[in-house]
């Protein structure tokens, strides 16, 4: 199976040093383009901007956001990979991981080519894929969450974050639809959103990553 044998490869890999730079790349990209555009540009507002304007800063917050995001992306299927091989060795159901791994897949290559096309470059392409990454969000978020919640050795707290999450995706993707048909009725709802999502995805991330690596430690010990 796919995640038997990223878990005997990974054994040569350093999956501490991953995790590590899999939250400060996107976490040191999405402040430094941020503050980089926020300093050149006054009217800069998380009530007016999406995350994705970043990518059409002024002065090098467009390369710092789309470089940094392309590299998130690809980092995002080895956090996928890590995540799947630990419920594997929790003994989750084997299909039910696949079903979650698919999307995040999905939602991880959404992530890298919104940073390959860039909205001022083509708007098209950039809606396209980033139509993946946050329906593929939506979806893995759900499907992670029930994996976590009848497995166990999980707590439920940890799997209804996953829940939690979904719950942020579902709300921008219903005020970004509200905006694309209006644009007055639910602008600054749409913007602000995306915003609080990130967050929550990034702290849904932080916090099992921290689970991961207390596992691995636990295994380590001698019993």
């Amino acid at each position: 199976m796919l995640f038997e044998k990223y878990d005997i490869l990974s054994k040569r890999i350093n999956r501490h040093f991953l995790r590590i730079i899999s939250i400060l790349i996107p976490l040191i990209t999405i402040i430094t383009s941020a503050s980089i555009y926020a300093i050149n540009d006054a009217s800069f507002s998380f009530l007016t901007h999406y995350l994705s304007h970043l990518g059409g800063g002024p002065e090098g917050a467009g390369i710092v956001f789309n470089v940094g995001i392309m590299t998130s992306g690809f980092l995002m299927v080895f956090f996928f990979l890590n995540l799947s091989a630990f419920l594997r060795r929790k003994k989750t159901n084997t299909l039910l991981i696949y079903i979650a791994f698919i999307p995040g897949l999905l939602s991880s290559i959404g992530t890298f080519f919104v940073g390959v096309f860039p909205y001022t470059v083509t708007q098209e392409l950039h809606n396209f894929s980033a139509t993946f990454f946050f329906m593929g969000g939506f979806a893995y978020c759900v499907l992670y969450g029930v994996s976590e919640w009848i497995t166990e050795g999980i707590s439920k707290l940890q799997a209804s974050l996953g829940f939690v999450v979904a719950l942020f995706f579902l709300l921008f993707i219903i005020f970004t639809a509200i905006n694309y048909f209006n644009p007055h009725l639910a602008a600054e709802q749409s913007h602000i959103t995306e915003w609080m999502l990130i967050s929550m995805l990034m702290f849904w991330i932080i916090e099992h990553e921290a689970t991961m690596t207390r596992d691995k430690r636990n295994n380590l010990k001698p019993s």
